[in-house]
């Protein structure tokens, strides 16, 4: 498949359709499939070319995914940091107090 089929750069000049867009959900109705999806459910032979597609299909998906997991592995990460940063702040090791208390003596005086 080149990058016209897979809708990625699409040529004005070609005839053939790119694939339409697929987010990878059907809602329970197996006509929303997209066609080479639906034939390999009925167990029917593919062509190369419908092989080509449901790799990229498949490409597709585990990509959305994998970028799904990095944002919350992400959001996850942020959030334990502010979370330790926060337990820092309010439960500061004593070395710290001590700094703190001595730099808090010398502003006062």
């Amino acid at each position: 498949m080149d990058k016209h089929e897979r809708g990625l750069e699409i040529s004005e000049a070609r005839l053939d359709l790119p694939l339409t867009k697929w987010n990878g959900s059907y809602g329970g109705d197996k006509h929303r499939l997209p066609k080479v999806v639906q034939k390999l459910l009925l167990g029917r032979p593919l062509t190369p070319e419908e092989k080509a597609e449901l790799l990229w299909r498949f490409h597709e998906l585990e990509h959305k995914r994998r970028g799904r997991r990095r944002a919350w592995t992400a959001v996850v990460l942020v959030i334990g940091i502010l979370i330790a940063l926060a337990a820092v702040a309010a439960y500061p090791p004593p070395w710290v107090r001590q700094q703190m208390s001595g730099v808090a003596g010398s502003i006062l005086q």
